[in-house]
């Protein structure tokens, strides 16, 4: 019974410890806001990305919403979407511009014909 009060508590532990490390990273105030590419996407409508200082966002296409979460890291912005995608941003010009690597492998940074550029309308 102790041996398994023990477990118990070394899991709950454990969980709090990994919950207060994802909630740590860089400060999202900087990129919060609205963004619209820069060029249409794949020769349709123009993108909009909505990053909320929450962590939480949208990406906009053709009216169709996606959400995701999203954390700075080292400098970078890191989207997760629910099913399982991350896209690697990197900000430009003090966070007024973005490029969203869309290649579907890491790079150091964003391939040119992979890369998707938005600049913040808000």
């Amino acid at each position: 019974m102790k041996k398994d009060l023990l477990k118990l508590a070394a899991v709950v532990g454990l969980l709090v410890i990994c919950l207060a490390l994802a909630g740590c990273g860089e400060s999202r105030s900087p990129y919060a806001g609205t963004y619209r590419s820069v060029e249409p996407y794949v020769g349709k409508n123009y993108l909009d990305l909505d990053l909320k200082e929450s962590g939480k966002g949208t990406w906009t296409l053709e009216g169709k919403t996606v959400e995701f979460t999203w954390v700075v890291n080292n400098g970078r912005i890191w989207i997760y979407t629910k099913t399982g995608a991350i896209i690697i941003v990197t900000p430009g010009e003090g966070g007024k511009m973005l490029s969203a690597d869309m290649s579907a492998d890491w790079h150091p940074g964003c391939p040119p014909s992979s890369c998707v550029t938005f600049r913040r309308v808000q």
